[in-house]
């Protein structure tokens, strides 16, 4: 199988574990002592030979090679620790990062003169796809996290034209009753709430920011999650 043929049935496959094989493979790298600074320039060389040939690369596969040059980076940095943190330096110590641009870092991790590689034990080619599948598998968890709560405030705050229009009215008229009764020229949000929990904040938040967009009222906070006072504006 030719390298277009292979690269194309990696792709169709999404494999990026596959991919991380066949380049050890192909550059004779020994999988019971990977080279991780050879495996990254590796593993870049085949996305940009993807880029080429105008494949579409799964975002797995950009994470891994983030990874992989995160793991780089950290080899080639010239340690400014102490002898007893070389010999502890653990290569998979690290918080995966989904770089956007991952061709624009390649220039950056080239081994430049005088840089020294950190002391590491040998990482072997099924432990570093072991770790490699944990980073990936934390990442997702991350995702699907940040998606769910995106979804649950969206819920929270969906409401049609109508309904909030109505908010807007009713709400305005609270806000009138309340300084008049207070004879003041200000109301705290706190005193517009019946009880202090999530919905009942946010059914009275969410009006109270178009109201403050119309112009209608000011909306004042001395510090953050402090109190925020509410007046008619003129």
């Amino acid at each position: 199988m030719d390298e277009e043929n292979l690269l194309q049935t990696i792709m169709k496959q999404e494999s990026w574990d596959d991919l991380i094989a066949q380049v050890v493979a192909l550059d004779n790298l020994d999988p019971w002592d990977i080279d991780l600074v050879k495996l990254s320039d590796s593993f870049l060389k085949y996305i940009k030979s993807l880029e080429r040939l105008d494949f579409r690369i799964p975002a797995k596969v950009v994470l891994v090679a983030a990874i992989l040059l995160k793991l780089k980076a950290e080899i080639l940095t010239p340690f400014l620790r102490p002898k007893e943190a070389e010999n502890s330096y653990n290569p998979f110590l690290f918080e995966p990062e989904d770089f956007d641009n991952i061709k624009d870092k390649v220039s950056e991790l080239e081994l430049k003169p005088g840089l020294v590689r950190r002391v590491k034990r040998k990482v072997t080619l099924d432990e570093l796809v072991a770790a490699l599948k944990k980073a990936v598998k934390v990442h997702d968890r991350r995702t699907e996290k940040k998606t769910r709560l995106g979804r649950n405030v969206g819920k929270e705050i969906n409401v049609d034209e109508q309904d909030i229009e109505k908010r807007i009215i009713s709400l305005l008229g609270e806000i009138d009753t309340l300084l008049l009764e207070l004879g003041s020229e200000k109301v705290e949000f706190s005193k517009m709430l019946k009880e202090w929990d999530r919905e009942e904040i946010i059914t009275h938040f969410m009006p109270l920011l178009y109201l403050s967009t119309r112009g209608k009222i000011v909306m004042e906070q001395e510090e953050f999650f402090k109190e925020i006072f509410i007046s008619r504006k003129n």
